[in-house]
């Protein structure tokens, strides 16, 4: 099997990064551990690229407070692309 892929990623590579040029308006997306780290990280990136995040955590109110950030980067990304 050929490996379409045109972009090599690694240790490095940022959400930014694997993300770049991709537009996810219209895709919903369920993101497990968003009450910190890489499930907050991973969220903000999606929801910044336009997908519709569904969080799923064990502490809600853990949850509530990490992705707080989340909820208003993508309603400034989502003004400022229109």
């Amino acid at each position: 099997m050929t490996n379409t892929l045109t972009n090599t990623f690694g240790a490095t590579s940022t959400t930014e990064d694997v993300l770049s040029g991709i537009d996810l308006r219209g895709k919903r997306i369920l993101v497990t551990g968003v009450s910190a780290g890489l499930g907050v990280e991973t969220a903000r990136s999606l929801a910044a690229h336009g997908a519709y995040v569904i969080g799923a955590a064990r502490d809600l109110a853990k949850a509530e407070n990490a992705t707080a950030q989340v909820r208003k980067d993508a309603t400034t990304a989502a003004a400022t692309s229109n």
